[in-house]
């Protein structure tokens, strides 16, 4: 499994290697690869500079890796785990990068079992959102700012979109396969609004 971080313009912002996931790996454009192993990350990959937005790079590190499984997050990681609901609140509850990855095997396994091809994590800042009782959607949307793909050699983004690419994936997912791998059990949250660049 490769935990996959595409980021651009963003060296010492990487926040998601400091959050859970310290030994994922950090997709950057070729001239950028010294600027960000320079501010700590230390597995960095070089895209080539000819590779140009997010729905191209993320095609690009499926492309380029043989691994079965490739789980990509966004390089603005805030907060993940748990969430223990209670009356009229609820409490996060932290995982470790190898708590993290035991969630992931099982959601991959999940989503083979079921014969579909993606899962994913809710993103979203409210604690509402993770609804353990309901653990699984398979009629929802699912983004790659958390997203598992069966990396089988056919599913790939559309670059016909610079940008939502992850949403039409979703769709035509379940058009075609019937469903995806929807986790609401799990909280994940990005920090979008305050970080400038990005791919």
């Amino acid at each position: 499994m490769i935990i996959a971080v595409p980021s651009k313009g963003r060296a010492g912002k990487v926040i998601s290697t400091q959050v859970r996931l310290p030994n994922c790996v950090v997709y950057v454009p070729e001239l950028e690869v010294e600027a960000y192993e320079d501010s700590g990350n230390k597995n960095v990959v070089a895209v080539p500079n000819d590779v140009l937005g997010i729905t191209k790079t993320r095609n690009w590190i499926l492309k380029n890796n043989k691994d079965p499984w490739i789980v990509f997050i966004d390089d603005d990681l805030k907060n993940a785990g748990y969430v223990e609901l209670q009356p009229h609140k609820g409490k996060h509850r932290k995982l470790d990068e190898g708590q993290f990855l035991g969630e992931f095997r099982k959601l991959f396994e999940l989503t083979e079992d079921l014969n579909y091809r993606i899962w994913g994590i809710s993103t979203e800042s409210s604690l509402r959102a993770v609804y353990p009782y309901r653990p699984f959607l398979f009629q929802t949307y699912v983004t790659a700012s958390c997203m598992g793909i069966i990396n089988d050699g056919r599913t790939y983004f559309n670059e016909d979109y610079p940008v939502k690419e992850d949403y039409e994936l979703c769709l035509r997912c379940i058009v075609e396969d019937g469903g995806v791998v929807g986790a609401r059990y799990l909280y994940w949250e990005n920090d979008h609004w305050h970080k400038e660049g990005g791919c």
